[in-house]
């Protein structure tokens, strides 16, 4: 009798309907934060046969609401934040403790999840996690450094490199380093090594050996005086680099980043179009890195299509681009661009390499700026390479690899040809370099100054096959070049005398 008095007056009142709605409202409510999570069923970073390594920027707002909400994650979901705290984003610094705190959230039965298993060795080397040995933590990042497979590689290398960018460095001092926690067996004295375990009676190392591998090492504690610590890493440290003695040609040895060291200049990629002289149109693209917000350096060939046609279209730049071809909507027009004012297309067809090549620098400067300006300003010196010490290092974009993929080399130089009269000094490197990579900034370490950012000291060029070289090349540069290049950043261009300005397309005038 009461139900069906109830019911009626529900129907009649409409009530029933509005209680639904409420009802449904509040249900929602109570579940978004579990729909917003990520997929508990799978990852939203790649697995490691992916060629990626980092989650796209929608996941990691995805995972950042649930960092926000206060949720209890599930445990893929626990997962992925353990890898985001652990590698870091834009809107959010990278944080070992509670990469290790999602990371023991995430497993299941007891037992890691295995996308997890290098991070696991992280903590362990860090003495966070104490499930095994330091010892067995650096083979198993060696036993993927020297599987064979060149991604396995450059994903350990990856980790290693964000824990060295992590933890304070010890750079080159007089104390001596050992191979045990005992301090015996004394190693060579290493020029950086990450200090994993700090403490007043000995530290636990990790440096790179001659093969830019992992290994551990001691040595006195932070209470020794000798001990000079700093606070950050100054870029890679392991880079699996074989130097190979009296090599006649290049090495093939780059090896894959999914981002710029934070000591190095931002690095995207230089597109220019043109119109060939049979009235086709042509692409071409070279990395450029940035000096500010406004200005790049990459190589003047970027102006000249393949045939030497100077009937430049136009020229676009995009900062640091993602791993999708999505990359062109975000590209930024050139509004000038200044090139050495020896170069000459036409000195590569006739064989003039050290004039092509001595020449081959660029300044191009943006239509809006490219972030926002840099707190540090880009370091700009001529090659200091000393006797045992001719390593340089590159970022760049190859085009025989995954589009937008970025790699980077570590190259030894050697002097091929001075300059003469304007013409910058051309350097040889023993490594191989392909399309695209052309323009990269050349960066080596500031010796006079351990742990500063790394300088650059050159643009590389083009590869050199002859009877005399067949070896990638770079225009090194100079206190004039140097100098000008600082007129044209600070619009004193009326100062400028190594550099002069080139004729854009039209297209350029209507670019958004």
């Amino acid at each position: 009798m009461h139900n069906d008095q109830l019911k009626s007056l529900l129907n009649s009142s409409g009530l029933g309907a509005l209680l639904i709605a409420r009802w449904g409202f509040i249900c929602a409510f109570l579940l978004l934060p579990v729909l917003a999570q990520a997929d508990c069923e799978r990852s939203v970073y790649p697995n490691g046969a992916a060629p990626g390594l980092l989650a796209e920027p929608a996941a990691v707002s995805v995972l950042l609401s649930i960092v926000h909400s206060n949720e209890a994650p599930c445990a893929m979901v626990a997962q992925d934040l353990a890898q985001l705290y652990f590698w870091g984003d834009a809107k959010l610094s990278a944080d070992l403790a509670k990469a290790y705190h999602f990371a023991l959230l995430s497993q299941q039965h007891g037992r890691w999840p295995h996308a997890l298993r290098l991070l696991r060795s992280v903590f362990v080397l860090l003495a966070m996690d104490r499930s095994f040995s330091p010892n067995e933590a650096v083979r198993q990042f060696q036993r993927e450094i020297n599987s064979g497979e060149a991604l396995r590689r450059d994903k350990a290398l990856a980790v290693l490199n964000q824990v060295a960018d992590l933890r304070p460095r010890m750079f080159a001092t007089k104390n001596a380093i050992y191979g045990n926690a005992r301090l015996r067996e004394p190693l060579p004295v290493a020029k950086s090594a990450v200090v994993l375990v700090s403490g007043q009676d000995r530290l636990r190392l990790l440096i790179a050996d001659a093969n830019g591998a992992p290994q551990l090492a001691w040595t006195q504690g932070a209470g020794d005086p000798l001990v000079s610590l700093r606070e950050t890493g100054s870029g890679p440290l392991f880079f699996q680099r074989r130097p190979t003695a009296r090599a006649s040609g290049a090495q093939d040895s780059r090896q894959q980043l999914w981002r710029l060291p934070p000591s190095s200049p931002t690095t995207g990629i230089l597109i220019s179009r043109f119109r060939q002289r049979d009235g086709s149109f042509h692409e071409s693209r070279c990395t450029a890195s940035q000096l500010n917000s406004h200005w790049l350096l990459s190589a003047a060939h970027c102006l000249y299509a393949a045939d030497g046609s100077k009937f430049l279209l136009s020229l676009h730049y995009i900062a640091t681009p993602p791993l999708s071809s999505a990359a062109d909507e975000v590209a930024i027009p050139v509004s000038e661009a200044w090139q050495h004012k020896d170069h000459r297309a036409e000195d590569q067809q006739a064989g003039n390499v050290g004039r092509y090549s001595g020449s081959d620098i660029a300044l191009y400067r943006l239509k809006r700026p490219a972030g926002t300006e840099l707190n540090t300003p880009v370091l700009l010196a001529a090659p200091t390479l000393l006797q045992g010490d001719s390593w340089v290092e590159s970022f760049a974009y190859p085009s025989d690899k995954t589009r937008n993929s970025l790699w980077a080399s570590r190259c030894s130089a050697t002097l091929w040809q001075r300059g003469e009269l304007s013409l910058s000094d051309v350097y040889a490197l023993n490594c191989y370099s392909y399309p695209g990579q052309s323009g990269a900034a050349l960066l080596q370490k500031n010796v006079e100054k351990p742990g500063a950012p790394p300088q650059i000291v050159g643009v590389l060029s083009s590869r050199i096959s002859n009877d005399e070289i067949n070896q990638p090349v770079f225009a090194a540069l100079n206190s004039r070049l140097i100098a000008d290049i600082h007129h044209l950043i600070a619009s004193q261009n009326s100062e400028v005398t190594e550099f002069e300005a080139v004729a854009v397309g039209l297209s350029l005038a209507v670019s958004p």
